[in-house]
């Protein structure tokens, strides 16, 4: 099986899929990454100057992948922050030249709304929604659309217990009950971690990441199939 992850930045990745991504390695699938920047609006953390922010992500991100076991990322060469000023149908055809190209079983993305409401992670949910769309119709095999998620009861105790993300307003989230997919990383729980933490730049968001530990299971990886063509 090939699967083809986008996601709009370094450490999107980790954050989402990095338990699932190393799972589904191990069972000796193809896993590929499209991310369509290198972060350079992100912190800094004071381990590099803002101007190299971009070269630190891509080796950070590159790290995150050998341990998760990635096999190859595509970097769309856009620049954080500016996905929803991009022309539609330019970050979508780019995403499409490489699904025509690569012919993933399966493409994961954000949700509609970014999972945490970024206006990158919503232009690029919206690309791979599209290009997705055009890609099933040609695909002479059966494929599958999903986009990670947030249950809404997790949520709610991360708001409670002030450990939600709100850099971007409330998160939405996922109704649990529309919730299709369940992973249980138990197996590879301390892998994600360990790709996270690659992602040294930005460890204010892994060290809150790892402090909701103690309201919610976080040996799961969610996710919600919203489109597949009908070939058997």
């Amino acid at each position: 099986m090939k699967y083809l992850f986008v996601f709009a930045h370094p450490d999107d990745e980790s954050f989402s899929s990095g338990g699932t991504i190393a799972k589904l390695k191990k069972s000796g699938a193809v896993i590929k990454l499209i991310t369509a920047t290198k972060g350079e609006d992100g912190e800094t953390n004071n381990i590099c100057k803002k101007e190299d922010l971009g070269i630190t992500r891509e080796k950070e991100l590159r790290l995150a992948a050998k341990i998760l076991g990635i096999d190859q990322i595509f970097f769309l060469g856009f620049i954080d922050g500016t996905l929803n000023k991009i022309p539609k149908n330019i970050l979508k055809n780019k995403i499409l030249g490489i699904l025509k190209k690569e012919k993933p079983d399966i493409v994961i993305t954000f949700d509609r709304n970014g999972g945490s409401n970024h206006p990158d992670h919503i232009a690029i949910s919206k690309a791979a929604t599209n290009a997705f769309m055009e890609y099933s119709k040609s695909a002479k095999k059966r494929v599958c659309f999903y986009h990670t998620a947030i249950p809404q009861s997790y949520l709610a105790k991360y708001r409670k217990s002030g450990l939600e993300y709100k850099a971007y307003g409330k998160m939405a989230g996922t109704a649990d009950e529309e919730i299709t997919t369940v992973v249980d990383i138990k197996s590879t729980f301390s892998t994600k971690i360990k790709a996270l933490k690659c992602h040294k730049t930005q460890q204010k968001d892994w060290e809150r990441y790892l402090k909701r530990r103690k309201l919610v299971d976080l040996k799961k990886e969610f996710f919600r199939l919203t489109s597949e063509n009908k070939i058997p």
